[in-house]
């Protein structure tokens, strides 16, 4: 539980107002994105366009302000979705590098979710229906998609089994979309797929076994980088109300152990330093990653 004598990030503050849906004018709105810390921290921040990491770090900078309620009100905010939007726009999903080959499915879902949050229904649903038509949510199921990376860079997206990483934050994108927008031609299926592959994997484990999928899946960071853990799983979960399911239990006992003696919790990592703005300082007691696991766990 966070310290209510704790001074909290405006931004924070503003997130928590929405989540208690309390009602917010729009000059109090204003004034919370105006005066976070950790917003003019991110707006700060230098990036490229002519490189994949240059790219990266500009969707690591929008997904990060994403979690913010209404970051897409800021006019920097707008500058910054249309320059992503320019630079990764391809006929089908989203490209980091602009071509096929470059359309990966970590980063065709954290595209997709920074539009889809920002309000910009038609260009995430570039995004969406890439998701829907070429990438697998099963173990060995083929994929029409022809560029080649989805099949080979960082190890391959596309194998025996799909990349957990990408496979949640495409779920996490499906869902976000049915809960904003309603329907769309092929998702609730595919969002049945996908959720019911992460059950049967009991969000962390690997299928058969008591072992972890990998490591980073269960250790505790916030926001979400290209990477998934055990906190943004639970909450795509919680998101489809499915956390009261026993394939879950097992994760959530998984966090409650992790709460330190104060009621808190703390970031265990953070990634691509370079292109990331830490909400919280590493292994320190995190207000932001606190209020994420408190709102996950509220209901137990």
């Amino acid at each position: 539980m966070i310290n209510e004598k704790q001074t909290l990030d405006t931004a924070l503050r503003l997130k928590k107002a929405v989540r208690d849906q309390r009602s917010i004018e729009s000059a109090e709105i204003q004034s919370y994105l105006e005066n976070s810390e950790v917003i003019a921290q991110i707006l700060a921040e230098p990036f490229r366009t002519d490189t994949f990491t240059g790219l990266r770090k500009l969707e690591f900078l929008l997904i990060e302000l994403s979690e913010i309620p209404y970051f897409e009100r800021l006019d920097q905010v707008q500058t910054m979705l249309d320059t992503l939007y320019t630079h990764t726009n391809f006929e089908e999903g989203f490209s980091l590098t602009g071509k096929q080959a470059g359309v990966l499915a970590c980063h065709n879902a954290l595209c997709t979710l920074i539009f889809l949050r920002a309000g910009k229904k038609e260009w995430a649903e570039n995004g969406i229906q890439w998701i829907i038509s070429y990438f697998p949510f099963a173990k060995a199921e083929p994929s029409s998609w022809q560029g080649k990376d989805l099949f080979q860079r960082f190890g391959g997206c596309v194998g025996n089994s799909p990349c957990y990483d990408g496979l949640v934050k495409s779920v996490k994108a499906l869902s976000e979309y049915a809960a904003k927008y309603g329907d769309f031609p092929g998702l609730q299926a595919k969002l049945k797929q996908g959720l019911d592959y992460i059950l049967a994997h009991r969000v962390i484990f690997h299928q058969n076994s008591e072992d972890y999928l990998y490591n980073d899946l269960v250790t505790l960071f916030y926001p979400y980088p290209y990477r998934t853990n055990i906190i943004e799983v639970l909450g795509v979960i919680k998101q489809e109300k499915l956390l009261d399911r026993p394939e879950c239990q097992a994760a959530k006992d998984f966090l409650k152990t992790k709460q330190l003696n104060n009621g808190n919790w703390h970031p265990e990592k953070i990634f691509m330093k370079s292109s990331w703005v830490p909400f919280d300082q590493l292994k320190k007691p995190g207000a932001w990653i606190t209020d994420e696991i408190d709102w996950l766990l509220a209901d137990e």
